[in-house]
């Protein structure tokens, strides 16, 4: 379960986030849709742990974000930013995330292979495409077999083959897990769909 209860998030004098309430029972895939600047990462980073919000509460898995960090080993996060090492190559990469999580999951192994990232597993991160980085990352989410994933934007610089690989892997995921994913378009995707608009998130409770 994901609860967000009266969350608020301001950056200067600016809200960005107002009053969200989200509450999500049980495993499927959701989309958070909302155009560029709309707090859509912002509230997806409020989600992971990454930032605080100003007022408000958030539980992953009935672990209270504020009160305990065991909530990390449950989710698995695919922001904007590349968070692998740019000089290794991207099996020193996935290597060193899974000593760190302890584990190297089957999940992430298929994934690999499906992705077609296995050809590139000797090359160096840095003489990846945007689209190849984008792919590593994704594996590297699911390291540790998250019950929660976050993935902000993953279909953003995938060509039309990847799009479809990644859509059915989410569904695969959803099956069994909570998948939420922000985009800026309308998901191609059968999910349920929150809109976020000038940081208010319209929708009710998705059971």
């Amino acid at each position: 379960m994901i609860e967000l209860e009266d969350v608020w998030k301001r950056f200067k004098k600016e809200w960005i986030l107002k009053s969200v309430n989200l509450r999500l029972n049980g495993n499927g895939l959701f989309a958070i849709l909302g155009e560029n600047g709309s707090g859509k990462t912002t509230l997806l980073k409020i989600m992971c742990g990454l930032i605080k919000p100003n007022r408000g509460r958030v539980r992953i898995l009935g672990i209270d974000l504020r009160k305990d960090k065991s909530y990390k080993r449950y989710i698995g996060v695919l922001l904007h930013e590349n968070v692998l090492y740019e000089e290794l190559t991207v099996e020193e990469n996935l290597k060193f995330y899974a000593k760190a999580y302890g584990c190297y999951s089957e999940i992430a192994r298929n994934m690999s292979k499906r992705l077609g990232l296995d050809k590139y597993m000797s090359a160096k991160v840095k003489d990846l495409s945007f689209g190849w980085k984008k792919r590593a990352n994704l594996v590297r989410a699911l390291l540790n077999d998250p019950k929660v994933v976050l993935l902000d934007e993953p279909f953003s610089g995938l060509d039309e083959s990847a799009r479809i690989d990644v859509c059915e892997i989410l569904k695969e995921l959803s099956k069994d897990r909570i998948v939420i994913f922000t985009t800026p378009v309308s998901p191609e995707i059968d999910c349920k769909v929150f809109r976020l608009e000038k940081g208010v998130l319209h929708a009710g409770i998705a059971d």
